[in-house]
């Protein structure tokens, strides 16, 4: 069985959405990353990063990156259709976006909300805040012009590059303007709400 480290709003949401999509078996270890539970020696031996998520596959292996954990989920479940066949251009297309997704919106994420980790001067706080909140913003609208003509990134089919930006869209600090900015977008995120899996992990996520 898979065993998930798990926090809410966390990046573990990727691969949470993908196992309840896909039906698989997994155990979900909670950290509460507000009691600093991420930074014990426990912890650290799993992911000396202190990054949630984790996961620990079936046979023991450890695995850390989310966008990774997408891929290995997506290689070792193909009868979930969720990803195109390797080699073809529509791999090549939902590749694209999704490494975009993690090296930019992901990592533009950590510097909006944890600026101190990308600066040694606490002077240059607000130039790290002001720097990640316009590089989100260019990102969200390339993604909504990726998505035309949509509603998918590859366009009528489904996929898990669309569950890892409804995501990241959800860790967006004022959603709905930036979903009113990025129609496309905004129309992705809400077919993939709906999805009877997906709700069942934004329940768990979900600030109340």
């Amino acid at each position: 069985m898979y065993k998930l480290y798990w926090s809410q709003m966390s990046g573990a949401i990727a691969p949470q959405a993908l196992f309840e999509e896909i039906g698989a078996e997994y155990e979900k270890i909670v950290i509460d990353m507000d009691k600093m539970e991420h930074r014990t020696p426990e912890f650290l031996a799993v992911n000396p990063m202190a990054q949630i998520p984790a996961l620990v596959l079936p046979d023991g292996t450890l695995m850390t990156e989310s966008a990774a954990m997408v891929l290995h989920i997506l290689d070792r479940h193909p009868e979930a259709k969720l990803a195109p066949p390797a080699g073809s251009a529509e791999s090549a297309r939902f590749l694209r976006w999704l490494v975009f997704m993690a090296s930019t919106l992901y990592v533009t994420d950590m510097r909006l909300y944890h600026a101190d980790q990308f600066t040694t001067d606490p002077a240059g706080l607000d130039g790290v805040l002001a720097s990640a909140r316009s590089d989100m913003d260019r990102s969200f609208a390339i993604l909504d012009e990726a998505l035309n003509p949509g509603p998918y990134l590859l366009g009528e089919t489904f996929s898990a590059a669309d569950i890892y930006l409804w995501m990241l869209a959800a860790w967006h600090p004022e959603p709905a303007k930036m979903l009113a900015e990025n129609p496309r977008v905004k129309q992705l995120v809400e077919l993939v709400q709906a999805r009877p899996a997906i709700a069942r992990v934004w329940d768990e996520h979900k600030e109340d």
